[in-house]
């Protein structure tokens, strides 16, 4: 019986305001409940560590918070702070002497009212992030260049990292400057001026008690506790919203117009099963020709039951899917993403002053534009792609098997409520006595 009542991972509907600890930890109330419905092998972790197959590794993950749920900053925030972690740790004794761990009671006494975390948050170790291919040699190696060129090919913003960081810093009354000797100092100014300062192009969704408290904190060390409250923040609502909700959508296997044209078919071919049934009981044929009407009904209830919940019956067949709107004409598809290819789409001394190389699409990388795509040349493509051509779109191939696996449970739930609602419609047709009408 339990197939008969299989439920997906429910949607979570992203809390209304600035990011706050109270509704991280509802997300993750919630996402205790999305355990059972998600199977190890789509688990965060592994997402998180590209152990996932397409399409369900990070990089599909990333693409799913670009263009679907619109916060992609928190992942690409999170896997920089991920990395950074690790090369911290990883940096002589002398450098991090100069940035101790940072304790919070150094909080000013306006910004503990605001219910800044007294405990370090523990640091996690993943065999694998993000940013791992990316090198940085030491403090001055993420620093920009004298003449500032460097800011206007990762953002639309003219002004330098230092010159935001300060007037950020101003604005919540921290007016002394920052210890520049720091290990990785201007990796954090850069940091500060991509996703902290307001009007950042990835600012981060905090509000302004947490702003100030995150820059007090960075005014006076770079270490990766500074980052405390964020990272409780941004990792909270990615594990407990942004997962599983992806796992949620990665389910569909069929694109908008493909799915509303199944919906048209299972209604048609409910529609049609009553009207054989219903004719065959007014005529005077032999009332056992009746159950041939639950063979249409029984093909339309089972395609409505799984469109219902985005999936084409036929597509998971085949074991494929179809392609979203943004891989079309894209080389770098996620379907053919694997950790050793170079799919850095601009050239890295674009981004990175030190020409440090990444394998990631730009949406991957650290700093870059504003997660922006309605100017991208594929919107206007799709838009102008005829309807009959998006229905039946170019596919490819699910290699999770975890996804399939819970396809799979969601395709035999849809078989059994047809089966059911079949045999009771055609027991009831084949007990009504003949019309005769003709």
């Amino acid at each position: 019986m339990s197939i008969l009542f299989y439920k997906r991972p429910d949607y979570i509907a992203r809390s209304a305001g600035p990011l706050n600890l109270t509704d991280c930890q509802k997300y993750v109330e919630r996402s205790m409940s999305c355990k059972s419905t998600i199977p190890p092998e789509l688990s965060f972790e592994n997402v998180i560590q590209n152990r996932a197959l397409p399409p369900c590794s990070i990089q599909d993950f990333m693409d799913y918070l670009v263009y679907v749920a619109h916060d992609a900053e928190n992942l690409q925030f999170y896997l920089w702070l991920e990395d950074y972690t690790q090369r911290f740790e990883a940096a002589s004794m002398s450098d991090k002497c100069l940035s101790p761990e940072w304790d919070t009671q150094e909080t000013p006494r306006s910004l503990s009212a605001a219910g800044y975390p007294g405990a370090r948050i523990s640091q996690k170790t993943l065999d694998s992030v993000g940013l791992k291919d990316m090198v940085f040699d030491d403090a001055a190696t993420i620093a920009m260049s004298a003449n500032g060129s460097l800011i206007s090919s990762v953002g639309p913003s003219s002004k330098l990292p230092e010159v935001a960081v300060a007037e950020a810093n101003a604005q919540v009354g921290l007016v002394w400057q920052s210890f520049t000797i720091q290990p990785f100092r201007s990796e954090i100014a850069r940091i500060i001026s991509h996703y902290v300062v307001p009007g950042s192009p990835r600012e981060l969704n905090l509000s302004h008690k947490d702003r100030a408290a995150v820059l007090h904190a960075l005014q006076h060390t770079t270490h990766p506790s500074a980052f405390g409250v964020v990272r409780t923040m941004v990792e909270s609502t990615l594990r407990g919203q942004s997962h599983p909700n992806f796992v949620r959508w990665s389910i569909c296997n069929g694109n908008k117009p493909r799915v509303f044209f199944l919906r048209g078919l299972a209604i048609f071919n409910i529609a049609l099963g009553f009207l054989i049934a219903v004719t065959l009981t007014l005529s005077s044929a032999s009332r056992w020709f009746r159950v041939l009407a639950a063979i249409t009904c029984w093909l339309g209830i089972t395609n409505l039951v799984a469109a219902h919940k985005g999936l084409c019956v036929f597509l998971h067949r085949l074991h494929t899917r179809n392609i979203r709107p943004w891989e079309i004409g894209d080389t770098t598809s996620t379907s053919n993403y694997s950790p050793g290819h170079d799919e850095a789409t601009i050239a890295s001394s674009d981004v990175y002053s030190n020409g440090a190389k990444s394998n990631w699409s730009i949406k991957m990388e650290t700093f870059g534009q504003a997660n922006e795509f309605r100017r991208d040349s594929w919107v206007k493509d799709y838009q102008r792609r005829p309807l009959l051509r998006k229905v039946f779109d170019k596919q490819v191939r699910v290699r999770e098997e975890g996804l399939r696996f819970m396809q799979n449970k969601i395709v035999k739930q849809a078989e059994a409520w047809a089966t059911i609602i079949t045999i009771v419609m055609t027991v009831g047709f084949v007990a009504l006595p003949k019309g005769n009408l003709f």
